[in-house]
């Protein structure tokens, strides 16, 4: 995941969030006496890129303490976002379909172009979305996908990558959970589905059922045991597996901690 300070340093970054920020504000219909501080606050910080001799360091300080001084000003504005109206599960289903907690945490977003810090949301892993709450409102909506470049909440960070799936090769936008990231990576599929009672008097419940991927050469490979590792990592495939059978790594119910840790170690062979 780029680093948001290189994504703000770069001049045409710059302008995309000012220009999608200006549009933000707009729409909130907040005072007009702030709306035209802002408004040539921003022009001045970039009309004056070319001009300024400071570093673009001291450039990016006072990009970043404007946008502050915005957000803190119109913060419900920030809320904006294009989506669609989020239909909740019919009643009675044990568990929550959302990552980690039914309760909603803050984070990142990079969203349309544009950068959203101490954002609250959830991530439906049913619906594989972000789910968001309009602004005074109880009203609930759910991010359009292929708007999402990544995010991040609780020390997770998602990436939406272009996958190809199926037979006549669809590409497709897909997140992943960037549990471990090197020139090999490890991504986690964070998925959950709607299990059926066993008897008919049983409720029905929400389960999660993760698919492990790894990230080598550019290529995306599935993983589900020993065989896979290997065949993923071909290229030291001897060292990799002396290094399963002294750790005696089974790739089962701690699957996600060994393909990290597996992950790491192939990593230090190739530097």
């Amino acid at each position: 995941m780029p680093p948001v300070n290189c994504l703000l340093g770069k001049r045409k970054a710059n302008k995309s969030y000012i220009r999608s920020t200006i549009f933000l504000f707009a729409m909130t219909n907040y005072c007009r006496p702030l709306s035209i501080f802002l408004f040539f606050s921003l022009c001045a910080f970039n009309n004056g890129n070319a001009q300024m001799t400071s570093s673009i360091e001291k450039q990016s300080t006072s990009f970043l303490n404007t946008v502050a001084f915005f957000q803190n000003e119109i913060g419900p504005g920030l809320y904006l976002f294009t989506g669609k109206e989020y239909i909740n599960y019919p009643a009675g289903i044990k568990g929550n379909p959302f990552f980690e907690t039914d309760q909603m945490r803050y984070g990142e977003i990079f969203y349309d172009g544009v950068f959203y810090d101490h954002i609250p949301f959830f991530y439906d892993l049913v619906k594989q979305g972000i789910i968001i709450s309009r602004y005074k409102s109880n009203e609930r909506m759910q991010l359009v996908g292929e708007k999402i470049k990544y995010f991040s909440q609780n020390g997770h960070h998602f990436q939406n990558i272009l996958s190809t799936e199926g037979k006549d090769e669809t590409l497709t936008n897909t997140i992943f959970d960037a549990v471990f990231e090197g020139t090999a990576s490890v991504l986690v599929k964070r998925i959950k589905h709607i299990k059926k009672g066993m008897r008919a008097e049983d409720p029905n419940s929400f389960v999660e059922e993760d698919e492990f991927f790894i990230r080598n050469q550019n290529a995306l490979y599935p993983v589900t045991n020993r065989s896979d590792v290997l065949n993923t990592f071909k290229d030291q495939k001897e060292k990799i597996k002396v290094f399963i059978r002294k750790n005696s790594f089974k790739f089962r119910k701690k699957i996600e901690k060994e393909l990290m840790t597996t992950t790491a170690y192939y990593v230090t062979l190739k530097q």
